[in-house]
């Protein structure tokens, strides 16, 4: 899963052009997602899903950056996380990948208070692929929903 949210990641810092912004959305594994449906892509990229991983990304011209997400259905729990920085805001701050993590050096491990399910996102605005608590186990539209947004 880690190697197919790589291989967008890097497709999508190849040269950019510009783009509306636009949802998240599902990724179906196999099918194209075109410059059309996120120009900032330079080119098409194809993702293979392994067998119930649900993924999903999101397009934004207005930061020239492209979040994805990843969860599989099965799921995977914790009662902790590995803090890591996913990505920077707007003004240029990092997001990590749980609001306890901020102010923590990346690799913290912080205690989850009830065992959580993971899913794994990451941001061509930098940082690492990093694990993110889900508010239940991954199914249709948690990728798109939790793991995809700009903050």
């Amino acid at each position: 899963m880690k190697k197919n949210l790589l291989a967008l990641f890097a497709a999508s810092v190849v040269v950019f052009a510009s783009s509306a912004m636009a949802a998240p959305t599902v990724i179906d594994s196999g099918e194209d997602i075109t410059t059309n449906e996120c120009t900032i892509l330079g080119d098409t990229v194809k993702l293979n899903l392994s067998k119930g991983v649900i993924g999903a990304y999101n397009c934004d011209e207005t930061r020239n950056a492209i979040n994805v997400g990843a969860c599989h259905e099965t799921g995977s729990r914790s009662s902790s996380l590995v803090c890591a920085q996913i990505g920077v805001d707007n003004n240029n701050q990092p997001v990590f990948n749980d609001a306890s993590c901020a102010g923590q050096p990346a690799g913290t491990v912080i205690p989850v208070a009830n065992p959580s399910y993971r899913g794994y996102r990451a941001s061509s605005t930098g940082g690492s692929v990093g694990a993110q608590s889900l508010s239940a186990n991954c199914a249709a539209g948690v990728p798109e929903g939790q793991l995809v947004n700009f903050q």
